[in-house]
């Protein structure tokens, strides 16, 4: 009887998280975009959580087997074990990196792009731009490259955004270098270093805080630079989707040998 209300318990649960996958999709589709990359991966888990209340809550009113195995279901239960070690153990790794801080007085930061809604910053580039205006503000020696291209959709190229936000801000345009070619990380950082001048330079990549991680391990195939990371703050909507989409994005480059 006990063990019959655990499992009940237990079932309830994954019929919760069925839910909060339903509605964080519907939430994060209407206050910000259902376009995102890799938004469907929640109404995804949702039916796989409510699959798995379904077939479980039949079994516990009726008394009809499980359509598999117990066999089956030991194997499944290990795998699923493993593959939930494995996601907190990459996404622990993303978190650590998301809480470093910049040391001061570095030689150069970059920006990296982010999307551009017509020629307004979205709400990811413009924290970026708030953040590196901030740390130009306090330490005046340091030089800004603004980096990204312009997308099919967007009216005016990343790094002409990352400029006029920080001109707006009061940072004056000569300490500004603009790389408007790239679109990927890789391209930013590639294109961007062609930029500096200074030998062994200490970099500072200004990125949100749920991208340092990958970002950082992309940089550190560039040999001759210091790279540090400056993060940026995440809404409380977006981080959770941003974080497994992270996770999606650094297995890969992990699997591509990209880091």
């Amino acid at each position: 009887m006990k063990k019959h209300f655990l499992g009940r318990a237990i079932n309830l649960l994954f019929l919760l998280a069925a839910l909060f996958c339903f509605l964080y999709y519907l939430l994060n589709g209407v206050l910000i975009r259902f376009g995102q990359s890799l938004l469907f991966l929640w109404p995804l888990m949702g039916l796989f959580f409510l699959a798995r209340f379904i077939i479980f809550e039949v079994h516990y009113k009726t008394g009809k087997p499980l359509p598999f195995s117990k066999r089956f279901l030991t194997f499944f239960r290990i795998f699923a074990a493993l593959c939930i070690a494995f996601f907190l153990s990459v996404e622990g790794m993303i978190l650590k990196a998301a809480l470093t801080q910049p040391p001061e007085n570095l030689d150069y930061i970059i920006v990296l792009g982010a999307k551009v809604n017509g020629t307004q910053p979205s709400g990811a580039l413009r924290n970026r731009i708030d953040v590196a205006s901030e740390y130009l503000h306090e330490n005046p020696e340091t030089l800004v490259i603004a980096s990204g291209g312009q997308g099919p959709d967007e009216g005016i190229s990343e790094a002409e955004c990352i400029l006029r936000g920080l001109t707006q801000r009061g940072i004056d345009e000569d300490r500004v270098l603009m790389e408007d070619k790239s679109t990927s990380t890789l391209e930013n950082l590639t294109y961007s270093l062609s930029l500096v001048e200074k030998e062994a330079p200490s970099i500072g990549l200004v990125t949100n805080n749920f991208h340092v991680y990958r970002s950082m391990k992309i940089a550190e195939t560039f040999d001759g630079y210091e790279f540090h990371a400056v993060p940026v703050a995440t809404s409380l909507i977006s981080f959770p989707h941003y974080m497994l989409r992270e996770f999606c994005a650094t297995v890969v480059g992990f699997l591509t040998g990209s880091f």
